[in-house]
Formats: C-alpha cells, structure tokens, sequence
C-alpha cells in the first residue's frame, strides 16, 4: 500500500493473492545465448488482462506495452521504440530495423504477441538486451508495464516477493532475531514458544555453523537463509554460548514461524500496545496480550494506548479485527474500486474487550495503510482519542497477484473510505492532540492534562470529525504535519489524558452520525 511505508491491505479474512495456473516465464534458448528467443507471450496476455480488469483506474493494453518495451530497450542506448498513427516500430541508431502494425485497443493477444515479437528483434539486433537472463528480461518488461500507474503498484521478482510473503504470512523457521557483530552473526533474541526457545537457545548465542557449515563471515540475511526451510525439517545448529567451556550442538525443528508484530507492556495503570505490522499473526497474539494484561492488572488497569506510530501497515482483514475487538457497533471501513470485488463494507461486530476503558491512539508520519485504517476506525466510532503527529495518508487498497514464477505484481484496485467518509490518500489522519510542536507548547497541553481539571484552551484541539471533513483534515495537517519521530511525549501525554477524564471526554465526543449508513 505504499512507496515509503508500505503495506498491502486486503478483503477481510482472506488474501487476494491471485494465482494463475497459465503464467508459464519460459524462455528457448538457441546455442548462442544472446540469440535466444523469448516465448512469454501467454504471461504478457494474462499480465495486461489483470491489469485492464482490476486496476483502479481504466489501462489500455497498447500504452502498457510500450512502456515495458521502452523500459526493456532503454538498456542499449542505440535502440529506440516509436508509435506512429499506424504502428510499432523498433529502431536502431535511428534507422527501423523492424516494424509492426498496431493490434486493436482491446486486442490483449495481439498486442501480447507483438512485444514478444519486437523483444526478440531487440534481443538479435543489441548485445547487452541479448545477454539479459529470462528473469532480467521479464523483470523490465513487467515493471515497465507497470511503471506509470501509481506509486504503490508495482513488480516483485521471485526474491523480494519471497521476502513480502514472510512478512505477511510467516516462513518455516525456527524462531530467532540476528544481529550482526563484526564476522558473527549472534542471536539477539529468541521468540518464545517457537522451536529455537523449546530447543534450548538464548539470546547472545553465537551460531557458528549451520548443518555443519561455518557461518564465520557470513551475513545475518545469509544465515536467516539457511535458518529456514520446510516446516517440520531439522537444522542443526551449533552455537557459543558465554559462560560455557565448549560450543552447543543443538537440532532443531522447523515450525511455521510468524515475526512478531505485536509487544506488551503496563506502567502506571495502563497497558501500552505497540503493533509493529500488521501480518498473520497480529490478532491473535494482539488478544493474548490483552487478556494478559488484564489477568495481571487487575483493576488497577485503568487506560489503554494502542502505539501504531511508525506502522507501515500490512494485511487488512487483521487490521479489521483489531479495530473490532473496541467497537460493538458501526462502519469500520469502506472501499470503492472499478472492479466489483474490490467495493466493500466492514461493519463491527457485537462485543468487545475492554468495554468503556479509556483509550488512546498514538501515530505519526510512519503510521500508514491498515494503521491508518485502525486509527481512523476507532477516532470516527468515539472510542479512542488520536494523539500524535499527522499519519503518513496512504489510502489505496493492493491486490497481491502471485505468479507461476513466485514473483507478484502488487495492484492497486481500490480506495479506503473512514467511517466519517474521509478519504484518507494525501491527506492523512491529524490527531486530536499534537505533539509536534515546540516545547513550550506541549509542556503547556501536559500541564493542562495533569492540572486534573477541564482546561480546554490550554489543550491544542486539532481535529474532530465532521461534514466538511476533506478541507479540514487539508487544512489542519499544516497545523501538526506529519513527523517520523516517537517521543517520549507522545505516550506521556497519552498517559495524562487518560487519567484526565473530562478532558478525554472531550476529545472523543461527537463522533460522526452515519457510520452505519453509510
């Protein structure tokens, strides 16, 4: 869902990872390498027919397939691709060395079947284009395609889609965060109930070798690598641990694996909740971390903050139910697109946790995506009170397209509505209190909030929703732009208005009226 903080928000309670079994990235190579043919007209055909159908925004597939073979000839500066009223032509050192009648408009195969025709030219007439791999090849072209629609949509080769789908859905592993110390790659910590904490690691090993293979000089990326693999597998680790005379051996089994996304912690009263990113496993941990809390504190719990500053967002059916476990009633999200799967509504369900316990929200310039939907969610319902800087404004929803090849085409196909009818892309959510701004004015608002009493004008009110929603929220951003920090005085704050109660009143009253009707 984004460039800068990304995320990929998705129908609530599945993923649009869209697998097309005719995606065949197939390339014939004659012995000469550079002379290859290039045989992916099937995978253009279904690439420009997804890319019509669910972007957004209408696409023509003769503007999509020029773009990528620009992209593709712009490797050999001699060669050049031209359009005229009548046809493609490719050019080298300006002189047409093959031309081509143009397809009609909505001629998907016909327009498929000339770009292969004129890669291939391309490969025969230049030799850097000839000595380009299949993946190489296929990378430009399919970003090329993609390139001029919007900031958010965009091309995963197999490697960096890998990494997006471990994020999102978790990997088989063992458990471990690594840090790297100058040649030595050490355990900085050990995720518990996962397999490296049941197998008897501890943060500060130092894994040495990996099913027999010294790990001395390799990189954190490179041994998480060989960390992983299929779930239920063993690894055998061998590790240094201070304090002991000799080097653990110790085997391990592989488990599916989800990065932690959620950390809990309670100080005076209140339970503070940071969500890193939203992925697989952020509901359910998110709810283990509540009735911990809760189990622990008692009644002497008497305030929740939500931190989703620096967010960047994630899978949007968890960010739904986060935003459901406060609210019993009302609008939760909405989405409009050109295709008719991407026009959705998400309404709360009945029951909640934490019912009436005093809430607050904190974000800044990095809360993006499903963060920003969450905060919107529970600002517009009256049940949280936003405290921060302006959010990052990021309001488009992705569908995740998987290829054959494991790489995705990440597409924006629709547009995220707040329950008030905010559109959140460019604009951002403003808090209702800001702290970014100068010294003296916030130890002013802290003073207010710990005075105990119902000083309004001291308290800087960014924000409230209402009708004429979209100007305000623009103007008002100017008042507390968006900011990447997380202050200490954000979550002072936060503390201080929830232990203000005619002040915290204030800020989550008036909520909009419609968000059922809508």
């Amino acid at each position: 869902m984004s460039s800068g903080p990304s995320a990929y928000p998705i129908p609530r309670f599945r993923q649009l990872l869209i697998s097309f079994a005719c995606l065949v990235l197939a390339g014939c190579a004659n012995e000469v390498e550079k002379q290859k043919n290039l045989e992916s007209g099937n995978l253009l055909t279904v690439a420009l027919e997804n890319l019509a159908d669910r972007y957004i925004e209408p696409l023509q597939p003769g503007a999509m397939s020029i773009n990528g073979l620009r992209k593709l000839v712009a490797v050999d500066a001699m060669l050049s691709i031209d359009q005229t009223e009548h046809g493609v032509a490719l050019s080298v050192d300006g002189s047409t060395t093959l031309q081509r009648a143009l397809p009609e408009d909505t001629d998907l195969h016909g327009w498929a079947d000339l770009t292969v025709q004129l890669v291939n030219k391309a490969r025969s007439q230049s030799t850097a284009i000839g000595e380009l791999s299949e993946a190489e090849t296929h990378k430009l072209l399919l970003t090329g395609i993609i390139e001029n629609t919007d900031k958010y949509s965009r091309y995963l080769p197999p490697d960096a889609a890998g990494r997006s789908r471990a994020t999102r859905d978790g990997f088989g592993g063992i458990g471990v965060v690594l840090d790297q110390r100058n040649d030595r790659v050490i355990i900085r910590s050990v995720t518990p109930n996962n397999p490296a904490d049941e197998a008897g690691v501890k943060a500060k090993d130092w894994i040495t070798h990996i099913d027999g293979k010294s790990t001395l000089g390799l990189s954190v990326g490179r041994v998480a690598k060989l960390l992983r693999g299929k779930i239920s597998q063993p690894v055998r680790i061998r590790v240094v641990r201070e304090g002991l005379d000799k080097p653990l051996s110790l085997s391990v089994i592989r488990d599916h694996v989800i990065r932690q996304s959620v950390i809990s912690r309670h100080a005076q009263n209140v339970v503070i909740l940071r969500i890193k990113t939203f992925n697989q496993g952020t509901v359910s941990t998110f709810r283990k971390a509540i009735v911990k809390a809760v189990k622990e504190m008692g009644s002497d719990l008497k305030g929740i903050v939500l931190d989703l500053r620096n967010n960047p967002g994630g899978l949007l059916d968890q960010a739904i139910a986060v935003a459901d476990l406060f609210m019993v009633r009302g609008r939760i999200i909405s989405t409009k697109g050109r295709h008719a799967e991407s026009n959705q509504i998400f309404d709360a369900s009945p029951g909640q946790v934490l019912a009436d316990m005093p809430m607050v929200v904190l974000i800044n310039g990095r809360s993006a995506s499903a963060a920003e939907i969450v905060a919107a969610a529970l600002r517009d319902s009256g049940r949280a009170a936003l405290i921060g800087s302006t959010s990052y404004g990021k309001g488009t929803v992705q569908t995740i397209v998987r290829l054959p090849n494991t790489a995705e085409y990440h597409l924006t196909w629709a547009r995220i509505l707040a329950p008030s009818g905010q559109t959140l892309d460019s604009q951002g959510i403003v808090p209702v209190i800001c702290t970014n701004i100068s010294r003296d004015r916030l130890e002013t608002v802290k003073s207010a909030l710990a005075s105990g009493g119902d000083n309004l004008s001291a308290v800087q009110k960014i924000y409230r929703p209402h009708a004429a929603l979209s100007h305000y929220s623009r103007t008002h951003k100017l008042a507390c732009p968006p900011s990447p920090i997380r202050p200490s005085d954000d979550l002072e704050t936060a503390k201080l208005l929830l232990m203000n109660n005619k002040i915290y009143k204030s800020t989550i009253a008036h909520p909009p009226t419609n968000l059922a009707e809508r």
